[in-house]
């Protein structure tokens, strides 16, 4: 990227990002992992742009420019701690989530996993068999790559079965749902299941109610096979909306709610 191209894609990004300080005062009431907002990587030709706050003015500035370790395509959505800046975490997007209302939806969806990350999550992981085996085996991508089975007929059945239960918000059965799998699932498949119910389903909880805010649908799956990870996308935002009704602490207490969610309690 020549140098003129290059200051006219920062300076477009900043003017992208000042909708999200708007959004923001229309939003941080919503919940604890909205209070403040946090980096926004761009990335732009394998390259990641980093924007952080201004600390005088509380405005994104263009803070530095590093080499992507990997080829990254268009349509990025994620959120991740920068090793090359301070491990602080960012949302990683590529400029065209900027192109409409809901694309900056998704950046607070990725400001909740930056929340998850300062808070409380590093303290989890340290719990979880399936995080120690794959740091072993050099696996660093299990949150996507683990072999969950997903085909198992039990499984469908009961997850199929779970979607009733959660659409009538029938509290107890859905209770009863975790404590069978629990017994039914290898440990290391029950941690991943968890694992993804509360890291992504309470970050769907907040984007719900961020969407409803803002007058947007909302962001559901229909639980029917085939399943894939995003069926814990789904029913964790749903189970947390009703564990969070029935103990409104566990909603500003990420820990608390990550081990009631594992005990099935």
């Amino acid at each position: 990227m020549y140098k003129e191209e290059k200051m006219r894609f920062i300076e477009n990004q900043i003017n992208s990002l000042r909708k999200i300080n708007e959004l923001h005062k229309q939003l941080c009431d919503i919940d604890s992992s909205l209070a403040k907002i946090y980096p926004v990587t761009v990335v732009k030709d394998d390259v990641f742009f980093v924007f952080d706050l201004d600390e005088v003015s509380e405005n994104y500035e263009f803070k530095l420019e590093y080499p992507a370790p990997m080829h990254v395509g268009s349509g990025i959505l994620a959120s991740f701690p920068l090793e090359f800046y301070n491990m602080k975490s960012s949302a990683i997007v590529s400029e065209e989530v900027f192109n409409n209302l809901e694309g900056y939806v998704f950046i607070f969806h990725e400001f909740v996993h930056c929340y998850q990350w300062e808070t409380c999550e590093r303290e989890i992981r340290k719990s979880l068999e399936i995080e120690r085996k794959s740091k072993e085996n050099n696996n660093f991508m299990w949150e996507i790559t683990h072999p969950f089975p997903y085909e198992n007929s039990t499984f469908i059945n009961k997850t199929v079965e779970l979607g009733n239960y959660l659409n009538s918000g029938e509290y107890l059965k859905v209770l009863n749902y975790h404590k069978e799998i629990k017994g039914y699932l290898k440990k290391i498949d029950y941690e991943y299941m968890i694992w993804q119910e509360w890291k992504e389903g309470f970050a769907r909880y907040i984007e719900n109610l961020v969407r409803a805010r803002l007058d947007i649908n909302k962001n559901i799956n229909s639980l029917q096979a085939p399943f894939d990870r995003v069926c814990f996308y789904e029913i964790g935002s749903k189970y947390i909306e009703l564990l969070t009704e029935a103990d409104k602490s566990l909603k500003h207490n990420l820990k608390k709610l990550y081990f009631r969610m594992f005990n099935s309690i």
